[in-house]
């Protein structure tokens, strides 16, 4: 038989230390006094001039020159706060325009005229109005400029024309004319084609469009660049004026998606105003008139918060604001509705009425030749410098 052997002995399995259990756990434990500690202490936090500090019950003396004693507690306000988005406030901003100006009447040359023959004729009509001066649409809301620009957006989008504007610009100062040029700035129809990013939208994301034309987004970089790039381009070439028109917002009920980042809620007037400013700032250096056409519909009408154009800021930052109208009567009451905007210069000659004749006792106006006045098209007027 075989030896027995020894007694048999239950021994239980030793269960292994959850290390990771351990960690996990006190990594809860953490957080969980972090969060604690944090919402308990927000009470206690001081936002002051030199930066953030937790000031705890008792960690404060008086110091209210009244003897007390140390550890006292400092009594804590309490504050409600919250966050408010107003609209910009314009009435601190420094006039930069209006001084200097002189007289001009000019006549109106639409873009399909404006070239090296198709001016003539408007200067054939220019003593009958006593003119001095026209005024070139060189950028009509189509969008189609009408001279060779080297502008990079205009080559990137194929907005170029085909006019020597330079040579014209040089006749005309060879016949001592004044000349403004007058740029479109949020209608223009080839840049929303062309450039999406840039169009004024529906906050469907469908490109805002009406009977003036295509929109564009105020708030757009590429918006902003286009027309500064433009306007020095034509100051190079001689331009005596520039004249801005469509600087402005529908004035509509429809829901529009300004396709930008914002960190407040966006809006037509700061849209409008924000761009004006940086126009003008930018072209400021230069020492040339910049003026701008004010739509009509939202300054007689009220609806200036919907077109955006803020005239007590437009009288700041452009040296002339124009209106169009149909009678001396009506010139008068626009420029009397805006006299008290100029604090620069005299209203005589920072407000423009724009008609189709010169009303009298308005030193500075432009006019729209009717088609019937102006000599047939093939009656080969000419220009000096041609």
């Amino acid at each position: 038989m075989a030896a027995k052997k020894g007694p048999e002995v239950y021994r239980g399995r030793r269960r292994r230390l959850n290390v990771l259990g351990i960690v996990f756990g006190a990594l809860a434990v953490l957080i969980l006094l972090i969060v604690v500690l944090f919402f308990g202490l927000q009470k206690y936090i001081v936002f002051g001039h030199d930066g953030i500090s937790v000031v705890l019950p008792g960690s404060q003396s008086a110091s209210d020159g009244s003897g007390g004693a140390a550890g006292d507690e400092a009594p804590l306000e309490a504050v409600n706060a919250a966050l408010e988005i107003t609209e910009p406030d314009y009435s601190a901003v420094t006039p930069i325009a209006g001084d200097g100006l002189g007289d001009y009447i000019a006549v109106f040359v639409p873009a399909e005229d404006v070239s090296l023959s198709g001016v003539g004729r408007y200067i054939e009509v220019m003593g009958y109005y006593e003119a001095n001066a026209v005024v070139l649409e060189v950028k009509p809301v189509s969008g189609q400029l009408v001279w060779q620009s080297s502008n990079d957006i205009a080559a990137s989008y194929a907005t170029a024309g085909t006019v020597d504007l330079a040579s014209l610009i040089e006749g005309l100062h060879n016949d001592e004319i004044y000349v403004v040029v007058q740029l479109s700035c949020c209608i223009d129809g080839l840049l929303a084609q062309r450039c999406p990013t840039a169009a004024l939208t529906l906050t469907s994301g469908v490109a805002y469009t009406d009977t003036e034309g295509a929109w564009l987004n105020p708030y757009s970089d590429v918006v902003a660049q286009y027309i500064t790039g433009l306007c020095e381009e034509l100051i190079s070439y001689g331009a005596d004026e520039l004249l801005l028109k469509s600087l402005s917002m529908p004035a509509t009920d429809a829901p529009i998606g300004y396709t930008v980042q914002l960190s407040s809620t966006p809006s037509p007037e700061a849209a409008v105003c924000s761009l004006a400013m940086s126009v003008a700032n930018d072209l400021a250096g230069y020492g040339v008139p910049i003026s701008a056409i004010l739509d009509t519909t939202g300054f007689r009408g009220g609806l200036e918060s919907r077109t955006g154009q803020n005239t007590e800021l437009f009288a700041k930052v452009f040296d002339r604001l124009c209106t169009a109208t149909d009678s001396a009567w009506q010139s008068g009451v626009d420029r009397d509705a805006l006299e008290g905007d100029f604090e620069l210069g005299s209203a005589q000659q920072r407000y423009v009425p724009i008609c189709n004749y010169a009303p009298d006792g308005f030193p500075t106006a432009i006019v729209r030749v009717p088609e019937t006045v102006l000599p047939a098209s093939d009656s080969g007027g000419e220009t000096s410098g041609q």
